[in-house]
C-alpha cells in the first residue's frame, strides 16, 4: 500500500513530498535520503498541523472510483465544472506557492481540452492552459487571448504538463502552474484566495484552433468548493421577462446580440410580496432562473433600480417591454445586480440585506442580453431572477457606491476619436473619504462598466501613502462580459481616509466622428463602477467627476468691454455683470436675459433669483439705489471667491495662480480641490516561479481510466541536478516525480 503526505511548510520555500511505503508491520522509506533532507521533513513535520489537506468537494462524481481516475489521497478538491454532454471535473491542490490543477472530461473528447482564467467570463483579456498532442508527445501551453480570436502563446510560459491521457472520448490531465507569474506580458492572472470566473473549452482535433464546445464557472483556486447555503422556506419574488421574442428591436446594430428590457411595477407585484407600496425590503440573495427552451441564448442579465425622480418614467407600467435596450432607458441607471452566464447566485451574509423598493425606486428594470449567432427565428424567453428578501429589515444594510469618473459631457470633455489609446483618470482624495464614510466598508463585489470602446479599467486604492494596487483585476475589458467579482484579498475593505483613483482606457480608432461623446447610448462611453459593500453610507457612497463650471480663462484676463476699459476688473466681473443667467448656467431656466445691475434695483422682481444667489448684489440692493460701479466692484469680489474656490485660481490682476483645476467631484467637500498624485504600483511579486521551475516529470505512465487497461506515456524531461526520486502513484498516475531540494 502507498501513502502520500503533502507536507507544507510556511516556514520553508520547498513543497517536500514524503513518500512512505507500508509493507506489513515494517515502514520502509521509499528512497534513501540523505540526513540534511531527513532533517528538513522532520522540522516540517513539526511544524505542520496536518500532513495532507482533507479532499473535499460540492459536487458528486468527484473521486469516484468508477468514473475517476483521480485518487482522493492525492488532490485536496473537486469541482464539477460542465454538466452537459461532456461531464467535466477540475480537481486542484493549492500549494505553498504554487497550485496542481487536473481536468477530466468523461465525454466526448477526442482533441485539444483547456482551462481558463479570465476577470469577466470572457474571452478577451482570458490566459488559458491548453494540453493537446504534438508529434506523438503530449504538451501544455500556456495562452491569452485579446479579444475574440484565437489564443496567442505567451512569450513566457508559465505551465509545466505534469501527465495526460486521451483514450475512447475521456481525457485526464494534470499540471502544476505558479501562484504569481508576473508574467512580462501582463497575461496571467494572479491565483489568489478569491471567487474568480474560469473558462473551459475543448476541441475536435489536436490541431489548436476553433473550440467545438466552451463554457463558463466560478471557483476559488486556494480554497474548497462552496456550498450555497439553502434556500428552501426564504420567501422570494420572481421578475421574469413576459415571454418575449428573442431577436433585435428597432434601432438596434447587431441582430445576434439583442438587447430587451422590461419593467416591474413594486405598487404592482407589492401585494404578493406581503408588502405596501413605498415599502422598503432588503435582499437577502439574487438566483438566475433560465427558462430551459431558451437558456442556451441568455448571455447576461443586470437588474436596477429606477428613480421615481425622473419624469420619463411617469408612463411606465408593469411588465412593459423595451425592445431595443442597448442603451438604458433614462433614470434606470442603479445597477443592484448582475449576472453572466456561469455565474452562482449572489448570497448576501447572514446579516446584511441590499435595499429595494422604497418611495425613490418603485420601478425595476431588468436588461437582457441574448446572443443567437445563427439568427434563429421564433425563440421565445422567460428568464429573469428570482429575488429572496426579507420584511424584518436586517442589522447591516448592504449599499452599491459609485464611481464615475464620467457618464455624461457635463463631466467631462469629449474622447478624441481615432486615438488607439486614449486614458482618462479620476481622483477621491483621502479627505473626502474620511469625511464621507464614518466606519471601515466590507467590499463583497465590483462591478466595470464602459462601452464598445472601452479596453481596462482599474481602480487603485492607497492607504496612508501607500499604493495597496488595483481592487479588481481584469487585464481586459468585455462589454459583453459584465458582472461583479470579488476584490482582491489584500483589499477586503475600504477605509476612511483611502485615496481612490478610477481609470479608464479607450481604442477609438473605430469612432466615427471627431469626438466620442461620454453618455448613455452604447455609441457614447462611460467610466463607471459599482461596488457593493456594507455597511451602507448615508451621507455618501458616490463620487464623480465634475467639469468645473466656471470658465477658468475668464479669471486670468482683464475686461475688454469699453465700459470696463482701464478698470483693472477681470473678464470675470464682465462676464457676470453683462449677463446673470448666461454666467451662471440657467439661461435656459428663465424667459429673458438680464444684467447684475438691473437684477440688484429690481426690487420684488428678482426675489426667487435671491434665493437662488443671495450674495449676487451689495448692500445698495435693499434699497434698490445701487449704481453700475458698485455692482462691478462686488462682480469682482464674487470673482475673487468663485475663481479659488471652484478652479482654484487667482483673479487678474493678480496672477499668482494660474493651473486651474482639472475637475470636481459630487461627493466631496469642498467640491472642488486640485487632484492628488499617485504614489508608484507596488512592483508585482512573484510566487512559484522557482518551486515551478524545479518540478521536473520523467518517465510517467498515465493515468488508469476507468475500464480501461493501463497505457505508459511517453512524456520525458531533461535531467535536473541535485534531485530526488519519488517513486509513487501521485496525482492519480504511477509517477516518477522529481524535485530538486535547494
Amino acid at each position: 500500500m502507498l501513502t502520500i503526505f503533502n507536507i507544507i511548510s510556511r516556514n520553508f520555500s520547498q513543497i517536500i513530498l514524503y513518500l512512505i511505503r507500508v509493507n506489513g508491520d515494517r515502514v520502509v522509506p521509499g528512497y534513501i535520503m540523505s540526513k540534511a533532507v531527513i532533517n528538513r521533513v522532520l522540522r516540517a513535520l513539526l511544524l505542520v498541523v496536518a500532513a495532507a489537506i482533507a479532499p473535499s468537494s460540492a459536487d458528486e462524481g468527484c473521486f469516484d472510483p468508477s468514473i475517476s481516475p483521480f485518487d482522493k489521497n492525492d488532490w485536496s478538491y473537486c469541482q464539477k465544472i460542465a454538466n452537459d454532454d461532456h461531464d467535466i471535473y477540475m480537481y486542484y491542490t493549492p500549494l505553498e506557492d504554487t497550485v496542481l490543477i487536473g481536468f477530466h472530461a468523461l465525454n466526448s473528447t477526442d482533441g485539444w481540452t483547456s482551462l481558463g482564467i479570465n476577470g469577466n467570463g470572457g474571452m478577451k483579456g482570458a490566459t488559458f492552459i491548453v494540453v493537446r498532442e504534438e508529434d506523438g508527445s503530449w504538451i501544455a501551453e500556456d495562452r491569452h487571448a485579446m479579444d475574440y480570436v484565437m489564443p496567442a502563446l505567451d512569450d513566457q510560459q508559465d505551465v509545466k504538463l505534469l501527465f495526460a491521457k486521451q483514450e475512447k472520448g475521456q481525457t485526464a490531465w494534470g499540471v502544476a502552474i505558479p501562484q504569481n507569474s508576473c508574467d512580462s506580458d501582463g497575461n496571467d492572472y494572479a491565483i489568489q484566495d478569491r471567487m474568480t470566473t474560469m473558462l473551459w473549452a475543448v476541441g475536435s482535433s489536436h490541431i489548436f484552433g476553433t473550440h467545438t464546445a466552451r463554457g463558463q464557472f466560478q471557483a476559488n483556486l486556494m480554497q474548497a468548493p462552496k456550498e450555497l447555503p439553502s434556500s428552501d422556506d426564504l420567501p422570494y419574488v420572481e421578475l421574469l421577462m413576459p415571454n418575449v421574442t428573442v431577436q433585435m428591436g428597432e434601432g438596434g446594430t447587431d441582430p445576434t446580440n439583442p438587447y430587451i428590457c422590461s419593467y416591474y411595477d413594486l405598487a404592482e407585484i407589492g401585494p404578493s410580496m406581503g408588502i405596501t407600496p413605498n415599502q422598503t425590503v432588503h435582499v437577502t440573495r439574487f438566483s438566475p432562473v433560465l427558462s430551459s427552451e431558451s437558456k442556451r441564448y441568455v448571455h447576461h442579465m443586470i437588474l436596477y433600480a429606477c428613480s421615481s425622480n425622473d419624469s420619463s418614467n411617469d408612463a411606465t407600467n408593469h411588465l412593459t417591454v423595451v425592445p431595443e435596450c442597448t442603451s438604458m432607458p433614462a433614470g434606470c441607471q442603479e445597477m443592484k445586480w448582475p449576472w453572466a452566464v456561469g455565474a452562482r447566485d449572489t448570497v448576501f451574509p447572514d446579516n446584511v440585506g441590499l435595499p429595494i423598493g422604497g418611495e425613490m425606486n418603485r420601478f425595476l428594470l431588468l436588461q437582457m442580453h441574448y446572443y443567437n449567432p445563427s439568427l434563429k427565428e421564433g425563440i421565445k424567453d422567460s428568464s429573469g431572477v428570482r429575488v429572496y428578501y426579507t420584511t424584518d429589515l436586517l442589522e447591516q444594510e448592504a449599499g452599491v457606491m459609485s464611481l464615475v469618473a464620467g457618464v455624461d459631457n457635463w463631466q467631462r470633455s469629449p474622447l478624441p476619436a481615432g486615438e488607439e489609446r486614449v486614458s482618462i483618470s479620476f481622483t477621491t482624495p483621502s479627505e473626502c473619504t474620511r469625511n464621507a464614510w464614518n466606519e471601515t466598508l466590507n467590499i463583497l463585489g465590483v462591478g466595470h462598466h464602459m462601452h464598445r470602446y472601452g479596453t481596462y479599467m482599474e481602480i487603485n486604492v492607497v492607504r496612508d501613502g501607500v499604493n495597496l494596487g488595483i481592487l479588481r483585476p481584469e487585464s481586459h475589458y468585455d462589454f459583453l462580459h459584465q458582472a461583479f467579482d470579488e476584490p482582491v484579498p489584500s483589499i477586503r475593505q475600504l477605509l476612511p481616509g483611502d485615496q481612490i483613483t478610477q481609470t479608464c482606457v479607450y481604442d477609438t480608432t473605430a469612432a466615427q466622428g471627431e469626438f466620442v461623446n461620454f453618455g448613455e447610448t452604447t455609441q457614447d462611453e462611460m467610466c463607471y463602477s459599482p461596488i457593493y459593500y456594507y455597511p451602507r453610507q448615508h451621507s455618501t457612497d458616490s463620487f464623480g467627476a465634475m467639469r468645473p463650471w466656471l470658465n477658468s480663462s475668464w479669471c486670468l484676463e482683464p475686461a475688454i468691454s469699453e465700459e470696463f476699459q482701464g478698470s483693472n476688473l477681470s473678464l470675470c466681473a464682465q462676464k457676470m455683470y453683462e449677463n446673470v443667467p448666461l454666467f451662471y448656467g440657467f439661461d435656459s431656466e428663465v424667459e429673458s436675459t438680464f444684467d447684475q445691475l438691473t437684477a440688484c434695483n429690481g426690487g420684488d422682481a428678482f426675489q426667487d433669483l435671491f434665493v437662488e444667489l443671495p450674495d449676487l448684489c451689495p448692500i445698495c440692493q435693499t434699497n434698490a439705489n445701487c449704481t453700475s460701479e458698485e455692482v462691478a466692484l462686488h462682480a469682482q469680489d464674487l470673482c475673487a471667491a468663485l475663481c479659488d474656490e471652484v478652479v482654484g485660481l487667482s483673479l487678474y490682476p493678480d496672477l499668482n495662480r494660474t493651473e486651474p483645476y482639472e475637475y470636481g467631484n459630487w461627493g466631496c467637500m469642498p467640491l472642488y480641490y486640485r487632484e492628488p498624485t499617485v504614489p508608484e504600483a507596488p512592483v508585482c511579486q512573484t510566487k512559484g516561479v522557482a518551486s515551478f521551475d524545479s518540478i521536473e516529470v520523467n518517465d510517467i505512465v498515465l493515468a488508469n481510466i476507468p475500464g480501461d487497461a493501463p497505457t505508459e506515456g511517453n512524456l520525458k524531461s531533461s535531467s535536473c541536478n541535485k534531485a530526488v526520486v519519488f517513486d509513487s502513484f501521485i496525482f492519480g498516475v504511477g509517477a516518477s516525480l522529481i524535485f530538486s531540494l535547494m
